[in-house]
């Protein structure tokens, strides 16, 4: 694979990018498969380069409560490598898909080019926001317009996943969640397209909802 490709690495010279490749690998893995556990090292700094993934907790009762998703392409849990630490949850595969691995000792040594800096930063900020959106989200907005905000901001997101997993995202309860939906129907704003949800008029949500 061309790393020139892959957002990160756009903007970085031949030169520098034949070095990365020294210490990178692309792995394929299948839906469901593990990219990564929970307190397991960060020496890698991994890439959805294809497909999709989840991060994902147990609770007491051995409950999986997800944390996050992420659509190719994306970088996943980079705080823990930036930070040194062990990666704080799991992570594994929703769909099939392309992983890249970099390792993250090497590739400190190439961080010194500003691009790259840069969208590691730009995407610990959008983490940062969608964080805070879930804590707003979940504390203020009543179920219906956290609906929603979520349809309205990760459209792509909701698009592409199942009611189930929304719900799940969401923390609400899917018969809930099916129960609002219904009513965006009504209102002309999403509707089914080849047995999955479509957004067909995404400024209508603004219009009469206030988040």
């Amino acid at each position: 694979m061309d790393l020139k490709n892959i957002f990160l690495f756009e903007n970085i010279d031949d030169e520098s990018l034949k070095e990365i490749e020294k210490f990178s690998k692309i792995t394929q893995l299948n839906k469901d498969e593990i990219v990564f556990y929970e307190n397991d090292p960060s020496d890698y700094l991994h890439i959805v380069i294809k497909g999709a993934v989840k991060i994902y907790k147990f609770d007491s009762k051995n409950n999986e409560i997800i944390i996050h998703r992420f659509i190719a392409p994306s970088m996943i849990a980079e705080r823990a490598n930036l930070l040194g630490m062990v990666f704080p949850a799991n992570c594994a595969m929703t769909e099939d898909g392309v992983i890249l691995k970099i390792n993250f000792k090497k590739f400190k040594e190439s961080m010194q080019k500003a691009d790259i800096c840069f969208k590691i930063m730009q995407s610990l900020l959008k983490k940062m926001n969608f964080l805070e959106n879930v804590i707003h989200s979940n504390l203020i907005l009543d179920t219906q317009t956290k609906i929603a905000k979520f349809i309205y901001e990760e459209t792509e997101v909701f698009e592409t996943l199942k009611q189930h997993s929304i719900a799940t995202l969401l923390n609400i309860k899917p018969e809930t969640l099916s129960r609002k939906l219904k009513k965006f129907k009504e209102l002309g704003i999403i509707e089914n397209q080849h047995s999955k949800l479509k957004v067909i008029d995404k400024e209508k949500l603004k219009e009469i909802y206030n988040f």
